[in-house]
């Protein structure tokens, strides 16, 4: 049996120190966490919610549902100064 693995956004917001989530796969979805784990964990619970709420899944014919998060943070880095 193929299962639809739904896309899921978390983009790292460095002026509110935390990780927010969305998804165009999963309607209703935008949650934000502190660490990827706690985010991980909200997603647990929201990403089956959201699908039944939906009407996206059945829960008696999808007890599992795959998601890929798709991480986005931007990162400065320095050249050394050449003199």
């Amino acid at each position: 049996m193929h299962r639809k693995t739904y896309n899921v956004k978390a983009t790292w917001d460095n002026d509110a120190q935390v990780w927010v989530a969305e998804s165009d796969d999963i309607p209703g979805l935008i949650t934000e966490a502190e660490t990827q784990t706690k985010l991980e964990n909200k997603l647990r619970v929201m990403v089956p919610e959201l699908l039944l709420e939906n009407g996206i899944i059945d829960d008696v014919k999808q007890p599992e549902i795959p998601i890929k998060i798709h991480e986005e943070r931007d990162v400065f880095v320095y050249a050394p100064c050449l003199t």
